[in-house]
């Protein structure tokens, strides 16, 4: 076991002898401080984002698709490839299973071939396009041979889900596709919506005031600690309000489907009106709205802009 000083500070080099490597890696790319590389593979593509969304495949295909979960923060995206028939399909799944039982990962989901996982690889690429976000947007060829492992690792408090993709072909095309979502914050300068006269001032001025700070668990409605000066401040404002009402409103970027957006916007304004009636305000004051990808602030297109979109916002009722 190889320890770095990373975000998670545990590498697992897979155990096998490491020939020369064939090919070049992606200038700029390196293999992730979680998980290494199966020896004698090359970097063939690499994306890292500072803070996104990713869906990962936790169940087989039954009556054509699977289930998949989401976890949000720094997302990198690996994909390896080799030319070498000696190494089989089951020979790169199992060096990877190994792999994530060594970090004493939760392994969430893992099949190989198409008796486990339900399907072939090529229903699994084709029907990928109904999860936009699957592999963090990725399109991962999973080819004849493959294995699909899902996994979740936690150390010191933060946590890394990881989703791995096996593939070898008929001739000698061997791939493997990570996908790691690890604890991030999001860069963006919401630190808070600052004092209750800022809240009042920005609700006279337009009605509305979005709750910068209010942060939740990755693809929950799950409130984190992170968020309780927001509420607090919320809690005070209204408590000082005590005859205004107001719709507690969730908004999401475009990442994902539209349905998953929508219910995801919808528990999460309910949480925060559960947390406001947990500091006393009357629950009948506020609605909880949620309103899914269809009111972007920003573009959607980069993550800058799915970050802002990403939000609650308080908004005077009559």
């Amino acid at each position: 076991m190889k320890v770095l000083n990373a975000a998670l500070p545990v590498s697992i080099l897979l155990s096998v002898s490491t020939p020369a490597i064939a090919e070049t890696d992606k200038e700029g790319s390196s293999d992730h401080p979680l998980l290494s590389r199966y020896p004698g593979f090359y970097i063939d593509t690499y994306k890292v984002r500072d803070f996104d969304r990713a869906q990962l495949i936790v169940s087989p295909m039954i009556d054509d698709d699977y289930e998949t979960m989401t976890a949000e923060g720094q997302v990198t995206n690996i994909e390896y490839r080799a030319s070498d028939a000696s190494i089989s399909g089951f020979q790169l799944f199992a060096n990877y299973q190994k792999a994530l039982e060594s970090l004493d990962a939760e392994i969430i989901f893992s099949c190989f071939g198409e008796a486990e996982c339900g399907a072939k690889g090529n229903d699994f690429y084709n029907y990928s396009i109904r999860h936009t976000a699957l592999f963090g947007g990725d399109r991962v060829d999973f080819m004849e041979e493959f294995g699909i492992l899902s996994a979740k690792f936690e150390q010191y408090g933060q946590a890394a889900h990881i989703s791995i993709v096996t593939a070898a072909s008929r001739n000698d095309d061997r791939r493997v596709h990570q996908t790691i979502v690890s604890t991030a914050s999001l860069d963006t300068e919401k630190i808070g919506i600052g004092t209750i006269e800022n809240v009042t001032a920005a609700i006279e001025e337009t009605g509305t005031v979005v709750l910068e700070g209010i942060y939740f668990e990755s693809g929950t409605s799950d409130l984190t600690d992170l968020s309780n000066e927001t509420l607090d401040t919320t809690g005070a404002y209204l408590a000082e309000n005590p005859d205004l009402s107001f719709y507690i409103v969730g908004h999401t970027d475009w990442v994902g489907s539209y349905d998953f957006n929508l219910s995801l916007s919808e528990d999460r304004a309910a949480s925060v009106v559960d947390a406001l009636t947990e500091r006393g305000i009357e629950e009948d004051r506020l609605t909880s709205v949620g309103i899914g990808p269809v009111a972007p602030v920003a573009n959607n297109a980069d993550e800058t802009g799915r970050a802002i979109n990403r939000r609650v916002e308080l908004v005077l009722r009559e």
